[in-house]
């Protein structure tokens, strides 16, 4: 037996090894360089798809490059609609935008028409409606027959009635020109409620209605006169349209705010009405427009005023049992020493030897005052312009007691004119301006030289009481 040296035998076994070892080797190394650079490009395409997600964010078109993976390419389309979806969205939404912007321009166009309009035919109808008033009172003196006092009643009720609606138009173009600026002063709420309820009690009477009133001594923020408007408003539509039960008038301190509340046992309000309630000239119940039941501007003007002096106004109403209206007023400081209340001024008794000067382009309205003045036994002198004022008051030469003056006069105002006649006696004359416009021009002209103005129409008696407190000495 022939013996084999083993490094014969094992050597083509080691060197299928070294080959196989080599070749795994081999192809490691290759898998592994295929590898990075299918990983190269997964990352690069997931980093453009990255880039693309981060350009839509920020609004802007993606833009991600095509690759050789499905997947990727498929998230890049789903970018791209993305996009497409977002800008006919955005597309959408300026639309949407600028039509509500186009809508309330229109609106806010059509809101100012209407003040314009609600002023200039306020104002167009204040100086027949004023030379009226005045013929009115004027004839009373000449007026015996229980028939003919009986007809002035009915013409004195109806101009009173045009009145109030005037006066409420002028309210509401005032308060849409914003020429009303509240004065805020801390008082005992009912110094002002005291007041108005004294005012309706006859009312609520006359209807057999009950009105009751719970104490109430509370101090509040507010401008008296103009939450005085509100409540007043509000005591109004309760009186009118309750027929049979009770009125009540309460406040309650809640949240640091005074809840002043007006119900009523009334015709109540239906649901789909209660936010009409506050546009004008709506009234619930009265398709026949009966203007015993007022004109519809009450409720307009206390929204206005909520909204100026920052009292927030809700209603509570059930339908055939009647209605709560809540004015929500900040509290106030309470001070000592509250103002009195107002006093009701008498009628103004005939005087002896005092001279007016009325000045007034309108010839009927001069005619009226005049006739006014000289039946409550003024001498009166009269003039269209503030030149034939002075020159008639040359030929007089006696300084007037009274001076009362139109606004709007040719070649001059009726502030001018004023002035001009106090200048030419040297001395502070009482004077009143009328006028029948509802810009704020003749309210500021008149505050800064301290005169009295009187919107057009003024009753006799409002007239008389004026004077009256202009004539008091001081």
């Amino acid at each position: 037996m022939v013996g084999v040296p083993k490094d014969i035998y094992w050597a083509p076994l080691r060197q299928s090894l070294v080959l196989v070892g080599a070749g795994g080797l081999v192809f490691v190394a290759i898998g592994l360089t295929l590898a990075v650079w299918f990983s190269e490009r997964l990352a690069r395409a997931v980093s453009d798809a990255s880039v693309a997600a981060t350009a839509l964010g920020r609004g802007e078109p993606p833009s991600p490059r095509p690759t050789r993976v499905r997947e990727i390419n498929e998230l890049g389309r789903a970018l791209l609609d993305t996009h497409d979806l977002l800008r006919r969205h955005d597309a959408n939404r300026e639309a949407e935008r600028r039509a509500a912007l186009d809508a309330r321009a229109e609106a806010e166009h059509a809101n100012l028409s209407k003040s314009r309009f609600l002023a200039a035919a306020s104002h167009d109808l204040r100086q027949p409606l004023q030379s009226l008033m005045l013929f009115a009172n004027v004839l009373r003196s000449h007026v015996s027959s229980s028939q003919a006092v009986n007809s002035l009643m009915h013409l004195e009720r109806g101009l009173d009635a045009l009145k109030d609606l005037l006066d409420s138009l002028l309210d509401v173009s005032r308060l849409d020109a914003g020429v009303v600026n509240p004065t805020l002063e801390d008082f005992d709420v009912s110094t002002m409620l005291g007041p108005i309820l004294t005012a309706y009690e006859g009312v609520a009477r006359s209807k057999s209605l009950i009105l009751e009133a719970s104490p109430c001594s509370a101090t509040v923020r507010s401008d008296r006169t103009l939450l005085a408007r509100m409540v007043r408003n509000l005591l109004e539509n309760a009186v009118r349209y309750t027929e049979a039960g009770t009125i009540r008038v309460t406040c309650r301190v809640e949240n640091e705010h005074v809840r002043i509340a007006i119900g009523d046992t009334g015709i109540g309000i239906p649901a789909d009405h209660l936010a009409r309630v506050w546009e004008e000239f709506h009234q619930v119940a009265n398709q026949e427009r009966d203007r015993n039941q007022g004109f519809g501007l009450g409720l307009a003007i206390v929204r206005r005023l909520s909204a100026l002096l920052d009292h927030p106004v809700d209603v509570q109403s059930t339908l055939g049992q009647g209605s709560v209206f809540t004015i929500s007023v900040p509290l106030g400081i309470a001070v000592s020493g509250q103002a009195q209340e107002p006093v009701s001024v008498a009628p103004l008794q005939e005087v002896q030897d005092r001279f007016a000067v009325v000045v007034d382009d309108d010839a009927m309205v001069l005619l009226g005052l005049t006739t006014l003045l000289k039946g409550w036994g003024y001498h009166v002198l009269t003039a269209t312009s503030a030149d034939q004022a002075l020159e008639r008051l040359e030929e007089s030469g006696r300084p007037p007691d009274i001076i009362l003056s139109d606004y709007r006069l040719p070649q001059n105002t009726g502030v001018e004119t004023i002035l001009k006649i106090r200048e030419r006696f040297q001395t502070r004359i009482p004077s009143i301006l009328l006028t029948g416009e509802t810009g704020s021009e003749a309210e500021q002209n008149a505050a800064r030289h301290d005169l009295h103005l009187v919107h057009k129409p003024v009753t006799p008696r409002q007239l008389a009481a004026i004077i009256q407190k202009l004539a008091a000495p001081d």
